[in-house]
């Protein structure tokens, strides 16, 4: 494939292609972008590279001598704890060789102890007082480089702070568009999107109290909306307590006539299943559609890329004969009938489809060629790791490869004090960045009805209750780290959920609620029956889990951007904006293109 510019590439024709176009040119690209994008970030912040560099070598060197002076010392404790055990041991030995010799002669047998045990104390003291001091020495001599290596450490950080200071969480979705433009990520998830989703698209969901956003990133491919979000999931569930205690009891037996005790003793158990709150991250993509606007069906990972050709024949001519069975008690037509493609019918699973005509308009031979790819690669991406339910036309993604990766990092993830360390994680995760998100839209990317579906106009409302929507609300308010919303009692993870207060332009002020649970220790007391025929109780520890909430109000801003200026100088404008509002600095939270303040 020939390695054109971005701007020369005909509009769909990596769709076509979209394993070898990631492969031959989309990742070159990026790691390109990412890392002339990093080398800018570099020149605008004029730190001396080579300067930190040889500072970090000093760190190094002086952290080594640190290390090989913690195992000479290491090494002098255990042959001090050695040689105080041999003198120990020698002056019990030759105690007793003198109680032996002159045990009949108590007069000289006490001379000789005198002498024996100063002696033995005289060599102790010496040899103590040796090694101590040449410790004492080296311990000094480890502490005055641990002062060195922690004021090394505090230059080698002042030197990277201009550069650590230009990082955002905005920085990963910008070099995302640069590389991809066709897929477009939006600044802010906005109310008018989420509306369009709601009203053009039929999307629904109710606000769940159970999932708290704590990454959200919007957008659309040619026009048509999706959002990427990381939810933060509560589920009550049961666990289960155990506890137990040890029995005794004697009985008597009689053997030949006389009575014989004996001991016995039992471990009881019991246990208890208690209410229990549990938490996990799960991500999805959220993506809508007006083609095949009737289709309903749902797939799960076939996991065929773990799977060699001939297994993939195996397991095909295995379910194929299974799928023409169910097709066969459905021969009213509009049922379920098999593909022609046996081999991406079997794979993509998507057998409880309420409508054959659409599915087939929206799974043509190219879109099913490029799946099987897809499904079955074992090199490029992640395989079939996904996870599709179509509902009318709102799609759901659930990639386990994004289940896998961070996308809700700060800006603190890329901070060091050694500029080759802030280099290598900038790179690697931006790079990480793109080829997850890449594969997350990969299967629908690969369905061209897709790509050739325009939506229609929308009418959008008038006035909106909020400028952003409440995912992006609760994205903010997770990631605000240095200010407690959670409740003070609170000993679990919190959902987040926000109600707007008050909008006005680009603010939003929000109250959000914090739902956790503090803990109480309780003992319940199960009866059991020992061996010994009596009912025994034994305690089980558990913890009852009660809720808390606490409310707090913020305000989330949109900085405002504008778009000739350069990313950096984005960065310092915004910076300089907080500073000339005069605002302290420890309520106020930098996030992309929000910044929140505590109000309170």
């Amino acid at each position: 494939m020939a390695k054109e510019d971005a701007g020369v590439i005909k509009q769909n024709e990596w769709l076509f292609d979209l394993l070898g176009w990631y492969r031959n040119y989309y990742w070159d690209l990026h790691n390109k972008n990412t890392t002339e994008y990093f080398d800018s970030l570099v020149r605008l912040s004029n730190i001396d590279i080579e300067q930190n560099r040889e500072t970090n070598k000093e760190i190094r060197e002086t952290v080594a001598r640190i290390n090989a002076l913690n195992r000479h010392i290491k090494k002098r404790n255990a042959v001090k704890t050695l040689l105080i055990i041999m003198i120990i041991l020698s002056a019990l030995v030759v105690l007793g060789q003198l109680f032996q010799m002159f045990q009949a002669e108590p007069e000289l047998l006490e001379i000789l102890v005198v002498i024996a045990g100063a002696a033995f104390m005289g060599l102790f003291i010496y040899i103590l007082a040796r090694i101590s001091s040449k410790t004492r020495q080296l311990s000094e001599s480890k502490k005055q480089l641990e002062r060195t290596a922690e004021k090394l450490t505090e230059k080698a950080w002042e030197q990277m702070r201009p550069l650590n200071e230009l990082f955002t969480a905005r920085m990963s979705p910008e070099l995302f568009n640069k590389t991809l433009p066709y897929i477009n990520l939006d600044k802010v998830f906005s109310s008018k999107r989420l509306d369009f989703l709601e009203r053009g698209f039929g999307f629904c969901r109710a606000q769940d109290y159970n999932r708290s956003a704590l990454y959200v990133q919007s957008g659309d491919i040619y026009g048509n909306p999706f959002f990427i979000c990381t939810d933060l999931v509560h589920e009550m569930g049961t666990k289960t307590y155990t506890g137990s205690i040890v029995i005794h009891w004697t009985t008597t037996e009689y053997s030949d006539g006389k009575p014989v005790t004996r001991h016995h003793s039992e471990v009881l158990t019991a246990s208890v299943q208690k209410p229990c709150p549990y938490y996990r991250e799960e991500s999805y993509l959220v993506y809508a559609n007006e083609a095949a606007p009737d289709l309903i069906f749902s797939r799960r990972d076939s996991d065929a890329e773990h799977m060699s050709e001939k297994q993939i024949e195996k397991h095909v001519s295995k379910k194929e004969k299974k799928l023409k069975k169910q097709a066969d008690r459905n021969m009213s037509g509009s049922g379920f009938t098999v593909m022609g493609n046996t081999e991406f019918e079997v794979l993509f699973g998507a057998v409880d489809r309420n409508n054959e005509v659409q599915f087939r308009l929206l799974f043509t031979p190219l879109a099913q060629t490029q799946l099987l790819q897809l499904m079955k690669d074992k090199e490029t991406g992640f395989g079939d790791d996904i996870s599709f339910y179509k509902h009318r036309m709102i799609n759901y993604i659930y990639p386990q490869h994004l289940q896998r990766f961070r996308l809700n990092i700060t800006p603190v993830y890329y901070y060091s004090y050694d500029f080759d360390v802030i280099r290598e994680r900038f790179i690697s995760y931006n790079n990480d960045f793109f080829k997850h998100l890449y594969f997350t839209f990969a299967p629908i990317l690969a369905i061209p009805i897709y790509q050739q579906q325009k939506p229609r106009e929308f009418i959008y409302r008038d006035l909106y209750d909020s400028y952003a929507c409440y995912f992006e609300h609760e994205y903010v308010a997770n990631n605000i780290s240095d200010y407690p919303l959670a409740h003070p009692k609170s000993e679990t993870s919190n959902i987040l959920k926000t109600t707007v207060l008050h909008s006005e332009g680009k603010c939003d002020t929000v109250r959000v609620t914090a739902f956790g649970y503090r803990t109480i220790k309780r003992v319940d007391y199960v009866k059991k029956l020992g061996g010994d025929g009596c009912i025994h109780l034994v305690p089980v520890e558990w913890i009852e889990y009660i809720p808390v909430y606490k409310h707090t109000d913020i305000e989330i801003s949109a900085l405002d951007e504008a778009k000739e200026l350069s990313y950096a100088e984005k960065v310092r404008q915004a910076v300089k904006d907080i500073k000339d509002k005069k605002i302290d600095r420890k309520n106020i939270c930098r996030l992309g293109g929000f910044s929140a303040y505590i109000n309170g």
